[in-house]
């Protein structure tokens, strides 16, 4: 199997990498609360592993290699929880353009960010547009939330605001990680706003405006074999994605 861990080479190796058309990916998780069920790692372990396994389904002539998760992220909507460790908007935009000016010096082309972690998203795509102007890099955000349809029914509230530690994250876990889930402890909160949280018109929120165990869903609902279903779909979909990046070209009118 084709090592897919820049990490894992010499200086030499990465010289000699297929460069035209190869691909790194950054996952970008966050150290944060998930609840009184789910430990605090619960998005950088999540992102990892998705892409972890992608990478593995991967044809050998891809090129694509991941970097070590940036496992801390702008997460200030839990801050009042214990456990949470938060680096600001301007400490995070400034450590991805930091690595992404590495990315170009070594002679990659290409550089994605896997995102774990909602509260990365907006900050993420800005960092993409800024890096794509002062480097050249070809950037592309992929957000995997957004397209990670369940393959099982559940229900509209849950798939509308069941956007943390409910049922799909904590499924998740239990699949990769069960030994670090407490499920006795685990909590169903589902909310009505009278406004978005996200879409076209929407509201700022912190986690304790909404919920004081820090859940939006139901986490009562999950099992291991939601999970590894969620997996499998999510890894294939990852694969799909990674390799149409490496076929991607400007066109530079």
């Amino acid at each position: 199997m084709i090592e897919r861990s820049l990490t894992h080479l010499t200086w030499t190796d990465i010289r000699d990498l297929e460069k035209e058309h190869g691909v790194l990916l950054l996952p970008v998780g966050a150290i944060e609360q998930h609840g009184p069920h789910l430990p605090v790692a619960t998005d950088t372990l999540l992102v990892t592993n998705v892409l972890k396994r992608a990478l593995q389904l991967l044809p050998q002539d891809v090129a694509a290699w991941r970097l070590p998760a940036l496992s801390y992220g702008k997460s200030n909507e839990h801050e009042d929880f214990p456990g949470t460790i938060s680096l600001t908007g301007e400490t995070l935009l400034a450590v991805i353009k930091d690595i992404a000016r590495s990315v170009a010096k070594a002679g990659f082309r290409r550089l994605a960010f896997v995102n774990g972690h909602g509260g990365n998203s907006a900050l993420l795509e800005v960092a993409a547009r800024d890096i794509r102007a002062e480097t050249g890099l070809i950037v592309f955000c992929i957000q995997p939330a957004f397209w990670m349809e369940p393959p099982f029914k559940i229900s509209e509230q849950e798939k509308k605001y069941g956007i943390h530690a409910g049922e799909l994250e904590t499924s998740l876990v239990l699949a990769l990680q069960p030994g670090i889930v407490k499920m006795e402890k685990a909590v169903k909160h589902h909310i009505s706003p009278p406004m978005n949280l996200f879409g076209s018109v929407s509201v700022a929120w912190l986690t304790p405006d909404w919920s004081e165990t820090g859940v939006f869903g139901d986490a009562t609902n999950a099992n291991p074999d939601k999970g590894i279903a969620l997996l499998d779909a999510a890894c294939k979909r990852l694969a799909d994605v990674i390799i149409e990046m490496s076929k991607f070209e400007v066109e530079n009118v």
